[in-house]
């Protein structure tokens, strides 16, 4: 089936515009993430997955980067929907600025924009919002249409849900390929329970859930290696792995995080990937601390398609070192990019 998502401060209203019956998020006053908070209750990012999908249009009612959870935005639930996108815009003096930076969010997800509709329109409409509008289309090229309380439109919803992803493959791309924003890095800078070989097991859980709490998705000999060094040890040996290993398997089975195993991620090379069930599969982040085999694959993939898509296509790699702030390409650096150069796909 396929779908549209609508996402911005009054999508509700260009949803059920469209069908009635669109499933809508409506996370109340405030970011959603809050209301729901106050309304005792939390944002379970796989259900709201699964309900979108089971509707036509799904309404995200808020804004793009809102967090539905600490880990989870407004923007990761339309990835994971992998639908186009119509972003919902009030119709407000100054809307072009909010606009173009909601458009920029959507697209660096890689998503397809495929209009801006300007809801609460007036009729008739006041000469800085007809200017506003004009203007939106000529710094987007991309379809703005509006929408009057009370109004029953006649939109293209066919030719929207054919919209294209953003290629960022033409000339002008080409020439001036434009910076790829990246989400900060969160150091985890903890304590833990002493020697993996010696601590309780439920202290030694504890550690690596606060640890993956903050730095997932991560690699899980990344979080191992991290216990390791708060407790006092120099080189992670297998002994001391074991307990580590050992406890993050527990912390899956009782579901406070999630495992991606070796086996079902076999491009990593025979790590394991966990991350908070909160938490989107791949988040692109800045390097922080960690060395460039120490970034998931998928999340170097990622950003090779963002890169590739902003019009970084001569060098891919090259690319990448630049973004992270690396300047050597050494033997090391060259291969693990190459598997995640054939992990995006060329």
């Amino acid at each position: 089936m396929s779908i549209l998502t609508v996402i911005g401060p009054t999508a509700d209203q260009v949803a059920r515009a469209i069908d009635p019956q669109a499933w809508v998020l409506d996370g109340g006053p405030g970011t959603p993430a809050i209301a729901a908070a106050h309304a005792g209750r939390e944002h379970a990012p796989a259900e709201l997955a699964e309900g979108a999908r089971a509707a036509e249009i799904a309404a995200l009612d808020a804004d793009v980067l809102a967090p539905l959870t600490v880990r989870f935005a407004v923007r990761d639930l339309a990835a994971e929907l992998a639908a186009p996108v119509v972003l919902a815009v009030p119709a407000e003096d100054g809307l072009t600025g909010r606009a173009r930076q909601a458009a920029e969010a959507v697209r660096t997800a890689g998503l397809p924009l495929a209009a801006f509709v300007l809801t609460g329109w007036p009729d008739p409409p006041p000469r800085v919002l007809q200017d506003e509008r004009a203007l939106l289309y000529e710094t987007t090229d991309t379809p703005v249409l509006t929408l009057t309380p009370g109004e029953q439109p006649d939109w293209p919803v066919d030719e929207w849900l054919e919209t294209p992803p953003p290629a960022g493959t033409g000339s002008a791309a080409a020439v001036r390929p434009q910076r790829v924003a990246l989400e900060p890095y969160r150091a985890w800078e903890g304590e833990v329970a002493g020697d993996p070989r010696t601590a309780p097991r439920p202290r030694i859980m504890e550690a690596l859930l606060e640890i993956i709490g903050v730095e997932g998705p991560m690699l899980a000999s990344r979080a191992y290696a991290l216990y390791n060094k708060a407790a006092g040890g120099k080189k992670l040996t297998s002994v001391a792995r074991a307990p580590l290993s050992n406890s993050v398997y527990h912390l899956a089975r009782e579901g406070k995080i999630v495992l991606r195993r070796a086996d079902e991620v076999p491009w990593q090379g025979g790590d394991d990937i966990v991350q908070m069930p909160d938490s989107p599969a791949v988040v692109v982040r800045e390097l922080g601390p960690r060395e460039l085999i120490e970034v998931p694959l998928d999340e170097v993939a990622e950003l090779m398609r963002r890169l590739r898509a902003a019009g970084h296509t001569a060098d891919l790699k090259r690319a990448v070192l630049d973004t992270y702030g690396l300047v050597r390409m050494t033997a090391r650096a060259e291969s693990y990019l190459s598997a995640a150069e054939e992990l995006l796909g060329g």
